[in-house]
């Protein structure tokens, strides 16, 4: 039975970039997309290594409980 290491870490979904415009003083509209700051990170579990996708600032918040990443 395979473990879903996001969910053992109590973390939601992974986020998605956001959509929006650039707007200039003439009120055109360019694209515009921020992309979250995502890193990978591994966790142990069970004695198995799993690689996880994290935002920097959920890797802050697993820090500040005291969950090891490497």
């Amino acid at each position: 039975m395979s473990i879903d290491p996001r969910k053992y870490l109590g973390l939601g979904p992974l986020k998605k970039p956001l959509f929006g415009h650039n707007r200039s003083h003439a009120l055109n509209a360019t694209q515009k997309i921020s992309k979250p700051n995502v890193q990978k990170r591994k966790i142990t579990i069970d004695e198995k290594e799993y690689v996880v996708k994290l935002t920097a600032r959920e890797i802050r918040t697993l820090d500040k409980k005291g969950i090891a990443l490497k």
